[in-house]
């Protein structure tokens, strides 16, 4: 069946991942992006892609810096819970009650329950009217240990099919919980 082109959305899978910044003032962020890819394998960048305005890109414009904590089923309704509308002056991570942990070449915090973490600096951004883009600089990748045996990862990584959660929210997280988290979404769930 051929869809109109903006509906790629429904089958196109998506990373779930939580991106942590920081601002200026020292003000902790989280916020879920599924929009997240590599840049031609084997540079070390990374592009995911943001609406304007959003916290999480001004905080990179800020300071430089963000961490991308890729998400698993352990901490998925917490990372999911950054995504409501909070003020600017409000860390996100300690209203959704995540524990987090220091990175080691960024000042943003990570999500300590991620499956991995991969710590970046702006390399570039591409603005369009609604938009930007945003290239990062990898200075670090690293696995959790907890989700490591030393070969493989012992959880996967969550995908979703966007701008629903459909694929993964009834196994997840129920629709009702996806809807308080974020209620721009309730109507299609």
């Amino acid at each position: 069946m051929e869809l109109e082109p903006d509906k790629f959305k429904f089958f196109f899978p998506l990373p779930v991942t939580l991106i942590t910044t920081v601002d200026a003032k020292g003000v902790h962020n989280g916020a879920p992006y599924g929009c997240v890819m590599p840049i031609l394998r084997p540079l070390n960048l990374i592009a995911m892609a943001s609406a304007l305005p959003r916290d999480t890109l001004k905080n990179i414009r800020e300071t430089k810096e963000f961490v991308i904590n890729v998400v698993g089923k352990p901490d998925f309704s917490k990372a999911m819970g950054c995504a409501r509308n909070y003020p600017a002056e409000v860390n996100e991570m300690e209203k959704a009650q995540m524990e987090t942990t220091p990175s080691k070449k960024v000042a943003p915090l990570r999500m300590k329950n991620a499956l991995g973490w991969i710590e970046a600096v702006l390399e570039k951004e591409v603005t369009g009217d609604e938009y930007a883009l945003v290239i990062g600089r990898v200075l670090l990748s690293e696995v959790n240990d907890r989700f490591w045996d030393g070969k493989n990862l012992l959880e996967d990584p969550l995908v979703m099919l966007a701008p629903n959660f459909k694929a993964m929210g009834e196994k997840y997280a129920g629709r009702k919980e996806l809807a308080e988290f974020m209620p721009q979404l309730a109507h299609k769930l």
